[in-house]
């Protein structure tokens, strides 16, 4: 592996030249990392995130035009995110921030431990990354298919497990820390988490709404539009629509032949 590719590649978004400056001197002190790009707006950075693939981004969270907050979910809702770290003068969102996954929030003005700190915890976070895209590589690679996974899951909770058909299964979706499993009968919480659930699941019968959501395609009803690009499903069984991102609208689409 060549120096470079061990590189932690970073953007940041934020509209003051000051803190751009600031927060990528800081973050260059740190010898893996490289600040690739600085943005102003949220839309040239989620232009960035999708045509650079950039490990993390910096993102300030009261900007012109869409929010932070909003851009993070954005992110967050595309194949194979980066990490985000929020970096903001604001203390008020930090909740929500963390509730999105990001990884820290940091407050300007930014120091240089508080900044290391961060890095920190990024560099741990993609070592266990790396540690599992390799235990999963190790296990594609066997002989032995188990197939029967695709069609039976076992929901641990509540030190028992209950075996469910896949094929039974409307909706899951990820709220208030856990995992909750809609069937028909049945509304089941587990342990594990919504990108477990969808390695799974047999990704021709199963599509990801969006990231906080997963849906069994057979089951949908109806696609109702909803606003910029987004959809909300009817499914069948529930009473509650299922939300589609615009990340993954162009999906659905293809999907039903939209």
């Amino acid at each position: 592996m060549n120096k470079d590719s061990r590189k932690i590649r970073a953007i940041i978004v934020d509209d003051e030249v000051h803190a751009r400056d600031e927060l990528q001197y800081l973050l260059e002190q740190e010898p893996d990392v490289s600040v690739i790009n600085k943005f102003c707006s949220y839309q040239e950075a989620l232009e960035a995130v999708q045509n650079g693939k950039p490990h993390l981004i910096f993102m300030d969270i009261e900007m012109p035009g869409i929010s932070g907050i909003k851009a993070a979910e954005e992110i967050m809702d595309m194949d194979r995110p980066p990490l985000v770290v929020f970096a903001t003068a604001h203390e008020e969102f930090a909740l929500r921030a963390f509730e999105l996954d990001a990884v820290d929030y940091l407050l300007k003005p930014f120091s240089a431990k508080r900044v290391s700190k961060s890095i920190n915890r990024v560099r741990r976070l993609m070592d266990q990354s790396s540690v599992v895209e390799l235990k999963k590589n190790k296990t594609l690679d066997k002989s032995a298919d188990h197939m029967y996974n695709k069609t039976k899951l076992a929901i641990e909770h509540n030190a028992k497990a209950t075996i469910v058909d896949t094929s039974d299964i409307i909706m899951a979706c990820y709220c208030e820390g856990q995992l909750k499993i809609y069937t028909q009968e049945q509304k089941y919480q587990c342990n594990m988490t919504l990108q477990d659930l969808q390695a799974r699941l047999d990704d021709q019968c199963f599509f990801r709404s969006h990231r906080a959501y997963i849906v069994n395609i057979e089951k949908v009803r109806e696609i109702i539009p909803w606003f910029n690009g987004t959809y909300n499903l009817t499914m069948e069984g529930l009473s509650s629509e299922v939300p589609v991102s615009r990340q993954q609208a162009p999906k659905l689409k293809k999907i039903f032949g939209l």
